[in-house]
């Protein structure tokens, strides 16, 4: 019993953390007070998780190797990240910061717990938790009165998405009498033929690419987020996605290998859907933020389509595009932390006009990291879009080939949008002074990269210990 409360530690701070920021008495002023407990806590429950990152933090129905200890670090990685550059703007807007602070814990929670899940139900609970703080973070960031209608769907959405999980896990619970992936698994070799059990699976997976923004279950979000401000919005760019991508593969390696045949013409369906709609979305509005959640679909798409039937090989190429895509949406949200008017961020693409004349050094990376989400050499992006790109020529995917190149140069146009209103129309807005602390996340998310490009084996050798883990 002692042992086992030792292994939860990291995941009883949190939840202490949780208790303390939304059930506590809170001043309006003490903004610096709440990020500095929340950064405490954060890093006591980082070190004790990688202390016993191999030990599970619940007995039968978790586990602990490699492949969660990379995603848990990342997730607390991003956490940390996101409160280092939201600190200073709740504080001189005067707005509440414990709820903010309250929801990360709870992504980093129930984030945690779903990618160490073996348990389908443990699964379940977890990403209807994600959903619904999901929805929490978004009425929290004063979406204004017209997006309502947009809120109200999206919460609809989640009931639609819970509705589904439970009554898959229902489902299958009562088939197999047990919720244990490897029970799970031996199901499903003797029942992949049947009807019911594919859409079964089909309802349980539906939740999961809701939460990825995938299309066509991607409007709630993108539309929502266009609404929400700047540190809201890099949450739902990085930590939700994190988690959910990393329950959601270790879901499909450990349950769903009998049925792959059948899935792959369901997930190459989706994943083509959502580059397009992705890199078409992202041509069409001036709200910066709107184009970057398009993005995020199309990116997702891409992971999605490599991963496919969820092989070594397609883990290996689906992890090097994943890894350079989140650092890369990292760099550019921190570039937007650094560009701000009266103290609120920017969001509409004709506020950014001339920026590089006032902020050359900021406009100059996000130019740098935008161009590496695209994929160009020899930046670092290249290497996760090559190994995208090597896969699918390898496995004679030829027609998908030339189609993800025809919607890369769309996605080109819409970058190219950005990029003369940051260089080639004369300026007009004038911009805040950036913080110190935003160039500084700047410089190491750039030296990151750059350690990527030259050193392409540091992250290749991680990868391959992480899928060493998994299928061990």
């Amino acid at each position: 019993m002692i042992e086992s409360l030792i292994y939860f530690s990291p995941y009883l701070i949190m939840l202490i953390a949780i208790l303390i920021l939304m059930f506590g008495e809170h001043e309006e002023d003490e903004h610096y007070r709440c990020f500095r407990f929340s950064r405490i806590m954060l890093l006591t429950s980082l070190v004790l998780a990688v202390i016993f990152y191999n030990k599970p933090p619940i007995l039968g129905f978790s586990i602990g190797n490699r492949y969660t200890l990379i995603f848990e670090c990342m997730l607390y990685s991003g956490s940390l990240i996101l409160l280092y550059l939201s600190r200073k703007w709740f504080a001189a807007m005067h707005r509440p910061a414990y709820l903010f602070c309250g929801s990360l814990f709870i992504t980093l929670l129930f984030g945690n717990l779903l990618v160490a899940s073996i348990d389908l139900r443990l699964s379940s609970a977890c990403a209807i938790m994600l959903m619904f703080n999901n929805y929490l973070m978004l009425r929290y960031s004063d979406v204004q009165k017209e997006s309502n209608t947009r809120t109200r769907i999206y919460f609809a959405l989640i009931l639609g998405g819970t509705f589904l999980l439970l009554g898959a896990t229902l489902y299958i619970w009562q088939m197999c009498g047990m919720t244990d992936y490897e029970k799970i698994r031996l199901y499903l070799e003797f029942e992949k033929d049947d009807t019911h059990t594919y859409i079964t699976i089909i309802m349980l997976i539906l939740p999961f690419l809701f939460l990825l923004g995938l299309a066509p279950l991607h409007f709630g979000q993108t539309e929502t987020l266009s609404k929400t401000f700047l540190p809201v919005f890099t949450y739902f760019m990085l930590l939700p996605t994190i988690a959910v991508w990393g329950g959601f593969i270790h879901l499909n390696i450990s349950v769903l290998p009998p049925i792959a045949a059948y899935l792959q013409t369901f997930y190459v369906s989706i994943a083509l859907l959502s580059v397009g709609v992705g890199a078409i979305g992202a041509c069409g509005g001036q709200n910066v933020y709107k184009i970057f959640s398009y993005f995020a679909v199309y990116g997702s798409g891409i992971i999605l389509l490599t991963l496919r039937r969820f092989t070594p090989n397609a883990l290996n190429s689906g992890f090097v595009y994943m890894f350079v895509y989140l650092l890369a949406i990292l760099g550019i949200c921190s570039c937007l932390f650094g560009l701000k008017k009266k103290g609120e961020y920017l969001f509409m693409l004709t506020e950014f006009e001339g920026a590089a004349q006032k902020r050359p050094y900021i406009t100059a990376m996000m130019l740098v990291f935008m161009f590496s989400l695209l994929g160009m050499p020899p930046l670092s992006g290249f290497l996760g879009l090559f190994s995208a790109l090597n896969y699918q020529a390898l496995h004679h995917h030829f027609y998908q080939l030339i189609y993800l190149l025809i919607m890369m140069l769309v996605v080109g146009y819409a970058f190219l949008q950005i990029m003369r209103t940051l260089y080639f129309i004369e300026h007009k807005t004038a911009f805040d002074r950036a913080d110190s602390g935003i160039y500084t996340a700047i410089f190491l998310n750039a030296i990151l990269m750059l350690i990527i490009v030259l050193k392409p084996q540091f992250l290749a050798e991680n990868i391959y210990q992480m899928l060493e883990s998994m299928f061990q």
